[in-house]
């Protein structure tokens, strides 16, 4: 497979993919009645960290995601797949 003869965009704070997955984990956090503030003491994190991510104003790292999906209690592989299907269905990328 040969490269592709056009650069890739790369993703963002402000790309739209990006706030999507941001809404997915704010919906997550209040859908498991987590308030910010409980969520940072599980992970050892300030809270200001959980409000920059959760308002896009600092990126969340694929660890991260791991761990903060474990103290709220869903499935990171399952987000990634819900996001995915989104992008699809908006055509943000072609399956």
């Amino acid at each position: 497979m040969g490269r592709p003869t056009q650069k890739m965009r790369v993703a963002s704070l402000h790309d739209d993919a990006y706030a999507r997955f941001v809404r997915l984990l704010v919906q997550r956090r209040r859908a498991a009645g987590m308030s910010q503030q409980f969520v940072a003491d599980q992970l050892g994190w300030n809270q200001s960290i959980i409000a920059k991510i959760e308002t896009a104003q600092r990126r969340i790292d694929i660890v991260e995601l791991v761990r903060l999906a474990g103290v709220v209690g869903f499935d990171p592989a399952k987000i990634v797949r819900e996001l995915r299907a989104i992008l699809i269905e908006t055509g943000e990328i072609i399956e």
